[in-house]
């Protein structure tokens, strides 16, 4: 009997330490696929390694909260961290300014991660001349 409530107050003390520990958030803000302006594509904010549960994503275009916004269901890593995916359809347009904001217990105020395209492709096609 001794050994069972044993057992038992170790794992209270480990749920205890889990619910008191705090870790804060990383963010990475993406396209799904390549950018080519003015086509439609995916803007993800993948948001992980954080604890506890309870998190603010939200997916911004010039600062105006997006539409269609869709999120995965949370799950969590073998650290017992958590993770989430935040997604909306979008065009991208080089004048536009997308960002996710993250709001969490570990963050002093709400940050804001910028969506940065990385040589964007055209519609038309770049022609290579050899030689």
């Amino acid at each position: 009997m001794a050994r069972v409530l044993r057992g038992m107050v170790l794992v209270l003390v480990l749920l205890v330490g889990l619910r008191e520990a705090k870790e804060a958030p990383k963010v990475q803000v993406y396209s799904r696929h390549p950018v080519v302006f003015g086509t439609r594509n995916i803007l993800n904010c993948y948001v992980e390694g954080f604890h506890p549960p309870k998190i603010s994503i939200t997916l911004l275009k010039n600062g105006e909260p997006m539409q269609n916004v869709e999120y995965s269901d949370m799950s969590f890593s073998d650290n017992w961290t958590f993770q989430r995916l935040v997604y909306a359809p979008f065009t991208p347009n080089k004048d536009d300014e997308y960002t996710c904001k993250v709001d969490h217990i570990t963050l002093t105020e709400p940050q804001i991660f910028k969506w940065v395209w990385l040589f964007p492709r055209t519609i038309q096609s770049t022609k290579l001349c050899l030689g």
